[in-house]
Parts: structure tokens; C-alpha cells; sequence
């Protein structure tokens, strides 16, 4: 039997040894995960930073399952596009219950095009293919974090510098590979209607796409064959596919007009956890690569 000295000293070694409790970091949701990527990089450690959507989920026709309202009850913040992308988060954060402070990443944006189908109208929502708005979605998600956790201001604001710096340097780089591609080739057909934005920052025209700005509405025969004859008036070097979508209806698209299929392109969704694309900046990187090599 130990004397009683020495079982205190144990004790007490133990006690010592035993790491302090610390409190839980915050929690943040992002509708998906191009948004929960620039959050996360503005965030650093200080607070933890998830996706609703998977990797390859459609945010346009996504229905929440349980473990979302789950997600959204745990977290203290809600990061989203808005502009209709996300039409079922507000049934979700409803269902959820409790508060949290909600921030719209687009804010300060002013979107130029519009939408054409069931939401005819509504601006088109996919601003963070311009990595010169995606600048916008960084800043305002700095000032939500600062407001939220005043105490991390130093981290969010170095953070946020650094990636405003790294989208500046991405947005120089896409022009200087986008010079390679001659002007008249530098035509866009993807199966839906995500890159307007990203064509309109560097001298893209978006010729057609299978499906509009959402993703809800089936085209019609004649709206396929009607694709096909501008691909083949437009003389549109080469087709692409989104990795969010199903690509048969592209792929009978290019065997119709005599064009090939290049890269798949990410739009909607990044790539998974490892590949090339698995960041906004490696997934732009990866679209400029892929548009490049096709078309030049």
C-alpha cells in the first residue's frame, strides 16, 4: 500500500497533467463550399468553418436533409450568396431554430445579368467566378467576423489581406493565360450558365448552355438542336462540361456538332478534398487551364 503522501503527489501530478477544458471555437455554415473556402481563409483557427452542400452538389436544386438544420443549430454565423441562389436556406435556418447572425457575401454587388427560364428576371447569382467581385465576398466576410469576435480583428484583417492579395494575383494571371486564346475564339458553351460574369471580366462570350442560371428546368429537343446549330455557325472551337451536372446531354450536344469536350469545369462546387481544385483560388486556376488548352 502506498503512503498517503505519495498517493496525494500522484493525484496531484495528475490533476497538473490534465489539460484545462477550453471552450468550444465558434461555429460558421456557408451555403457551399466556394463560399466556405474564402470564409474559412479570412476565419483561420479562430473559428470553425463548414459547407452545407457536398463536394458536387447542385446549390440549385439541393434539398436539405436533417443534418443540415442540425449544422445550422450549432453554428453562431450563416454565410450565403443570396441573389436566389440558395431559395431553400430560409425554410432551414426557420427550421433550425434559435439566432444567429446570417451574412450575404454578395452585398455591396450589383449583378448585370439576368436570369432566363422558371426565374426569368432574377440576377444571375454566380458573382464569384469574377475573382474581382470574389474580393467583395472576402471583405464582407472580414467585417461580419470582425463584428462578430472584435478580439480576432489582428488575425481576420491579416487574413483577409493576404487573400486579397492572392486574388489579385489570380485575377492577373487569368488575363495573362486568356492572351493566349485569340479573340475569336474565345467562346463559351458549358452546360449551365455559371461563367457570365467570369466572361464578361475577360473577353468571353458566352455563346449557349444546356441548361439557363438554375438548374430546375429540363431543355427541350428543340433547345438542344438549337445549341447545336450556334456551335456550329459560331464556329465554337470546343464544349464544356460542369462537374456538378450530368454530362450525357453535352456530350451527345459536341458528337452533333462535330466539337470536342474538354476539362471539366467547376462552377457551382469545388473539387474534392486533394485534387487540383479543392480551393477557389485551384479551382479557377484549374477552369483557366482547362478553357485554355481547348480553345487556343
Amino acid at each position: 500500500m502506498r503512503p498517503l503522501w505519495l498517493a496525494l503527489l500522484v493525484g496531484l501530478a495528475a490533476c497538473t497533467a490534465a489539460p484545462a477544458p477550453s471552450s468550444p471555437k465558434p461555429k460558421a455554415v456557408a451555403t457551399i463550399n466556394v463560399l466556405a473556402d474564402l470564409v474559412a481563409q479570412v476565419a483561420g483557427d479562430r473559428v470553425e468553418v463548414f459547407s452545407l452542400i457536398p463536394v458536387g452538389g447542385d446549390p440549385h436544386t439541393y434539398e436539405p436533409v436533417p443534418r443540415d438544420v442540425q449544422k445550422v443549430a450549432e453554428a453562431q454565423l450563416v454565410f450565403y450568396n443570396g441573389l436566389g441562389l440558395e431559395k431553400w436556406l430560409e425554410k432551414l435556418i426557420e427550421n433550425a431554430g434559435g439566432q444567429r447572425v446570417s451574412v450575404v457575401l454578395t452585398r455591396g454587388l450589383r449583378p448585370t445579368v439576368q436570369t432566363e427560364g422558371r426565374y426569368r428576371g432574377d440576377p444571375d447569382p454566380h458573382l464569384w467566378m469574377d475573382p474581382v467581385f470574389a474580393k467583395t465576398y472576402v471583405v464582407n466576410a472580414r467585417d461580419a467576423l470582425v463584428a462578430f469576435d472584435p478580439g480576432g480583428r489582428p488575425v481576420y484583417e491579416a487574413n483577409a489581406a493576404r487573400t486579397l492579395r492572392e486574388l489579385d494575383g489570380l485575377d492577373t494571371w487569368i488575363r495573362q493565360q486568356v492572351a493566349q486564346i485569340p479573340p475569336q475564339r474565345r467562346k463559351l458553351v458549358t452546360t449551365h450558365d455559371a461563367f457570365r460574369y467570369f466572361g464578361q471580366r475577360y473577353g468571353f462570350r458566352v455563346v449557349g448552355t444546356i441548361w439557363g442560371i438554375s438548374t430546375e428546368d429540363e431543355p427541350s429537343a428543340q433547345e438542344i438542336a438549337r445549341l447545336v446549330d450556334r456551335i456550329r455557325a459560331e464556329g465554337v472551337p470546343a464544349v464544356f462540361v460542369e462537374t456538378t451536372l450530368n454530362p450525357k446531354l453535352m456530350e451527345r450536344v459536341a458528337r452533333e456538332a462535330g466539337v470536342r469536350v474538354g476539362e471539366k469545369l467547376y462552377g457551382d462546387s469545388l473539387g474534392p478534398p486533394g485534387s487540383d481544385a479543392d480551393t477557389y483560388v485551384k479551382m479557377m486556376r484549374h477552369n483557366v487551364r482547362a478553357i485554355v488548352e481547348a480553345l487556343r
